[in-house]
């Protein structure tokens, strides 16, 4: 009974097999062809797919290019110290301060704050080899915050100088690296975008127009460069918004277009000559009174008073006229009125349009050498209607 079991057994998985075996040979050759294809793909490698590009840039090539022409500046003082009674005094020079800088020129001009160099007995640079150099002040302008150094480079060598970059090119939302030395942190690089153009009223120096970045901005920051992703300069970092003592993310770089031209005139005549029209400007939020709903009056810079014995006395001009025009150009505010009268040499003839009881005057005054720090002998400046000198 076992064997005829065994032989029915054999019998059927034999004829199963003829008929998978028929079922195979019988395929189309398409079909065969199909199948081989699709068994070679699950045995072959995978095609390499190429990963999509990173949407953040790659800053290592302008770093690199751009570090050699960044330098610190330690602001040395000089202070007596005596140990006894009756003996001779010694003087020491001790680090009072330190900030940031870069070439702009391969012989050794540097760019750096008037406030990193101010009050200085000596000034000390240290390039981005660790080389230190006794540096020479050429030239400082306190009302932009900017100065110029000279250091001597060694014998047949040449520093490495950055380029400014044209300021019409500058936009909101592009790319910058900040380079500098941020809590004596030398030659730190941070970056982010710009974050505002054109910044004027932000209250630190008399002649405003600031490029806001986010870039993190720190103490020691200051004099260093803003760059775009070409490694040319939009900015010297100056001076950060930090109401609860830190970086909140809103810093401010003087133009390049300021910087340029400051440091050109101070390194051919080593001092800049501002001029000024000798009034106090109200600020924008002070235009119109209570009530008023002139819409002309939105616009230009109204006086808030007129200094003693300058162009403006001289001219008639009184408290609460409104000049609305410059040159025949609307006037927006008084912060751009200030820029544009300091961008201008002492000894030009202006025409200005005043506002006056509603009646429009017309009258041309010739701009005069600002007296030295002028704006800073007004007693109390900001208590005064956050009065803006001009």
């Amino acid at each position: 009974m076992k064997s005829v079991f065994n032989t029915l057994f054999s019998i059927l998985a034999g004829g199963c097999a003829a008929l998978l075996a028929l079922k195979f040979v019988s395929r189309l050759p398409e079909e065969q062809e199909d199948y081989q294809t699709k068994m070679r793909s699950y045995t072959e490698p995978l095609e390499q797919v190429p990963a999509p590009a990173s949407a953040w840039p790659d800053f290592t090539g302008t770093i690199e290019r751009a570090m050699p022409a960044v330098v610190c500046i330690s602001n040395q003082r000089i202070v007596p110290s005596r140990r006894g009674w009756g003996r001779p005094a010694q003087y020491y020079e001790v680090p009072a301060g330190q900030g940031s800088g870069f070439f702009i020129r391969e012989d050794g001009y540097i760019l750096t704050n008037y406030h990193v160099a101010s009050g200085a007995n000596a000034l000390l640079v240290t390039d981005n080899e660790g080389r230190e150099y006794h540096a020479d002040l050429v030239g400082a302008d306190p009302t932009s915050d900017l100065a110029v150094l000279k250091i001597e480079p060694p014998k047949g060598k040449k520093f490495m100088a950055l380029t400014f970059a044209n300021p019409k090119n500058i936009r909101l939302g592009q790319w910058t690296i900040a380079i500098g030395a941020p809590f004596s942190l030398e030659h730190s690089v941070t970056a982010g975008i710009v974050s505002g153009v054109q910044r004027s009223g932000v209250g630190v120096n008399l002649y405003e127009n600031y490029i806001q970045t986010d870039a993190s901005i720190n103490p020691g920051n200051s004099g260093g460069p803003l760059l775009n992703t070409a490694g040319d300069v939009i900015g010297v970092n100056d001076c950060i918004l930090a109401p609860s003592g830190g970086n909140i993310g809103i810093a401010f770089a003087v133009s390049a277009e300021i910087a340029k031209a400051v440091a050109d005139t101070l390194i051919e005549h080593g001092e800049i000559v501002r001029p000024w029209l000798g009034i106090m400007g109200a600020p924008p939020s002070q235009r119109r009174s209570p009530g008023e709903e002139n819409e002309d009056l939105q616009k230009g810079a109204v006086i808030s008073g007129i200094i003693q014995d300058s162009p403006a006395a001289r001219l008639g001009l009184r408290d609460g006229d409104v000049i609305v025009k410059l040159d025949g150009v609307d006037v927006n505010d008084t912060y751009e009125l200030r820029n544009r009268i300091l961008s201008l040499d002492p000894g030009t003839i202006i025409k200005i349009t005043v506002l006056r009881r509603n009646l429009l005057h017309e009258t041309s005054v010739k701009l005069e050498r600002a007296p030295t720090n002028w704006f800073r002998s007004i007693p109390r400046i900001a208590a005064v209607n956050d009065a803006i000198p001009l």
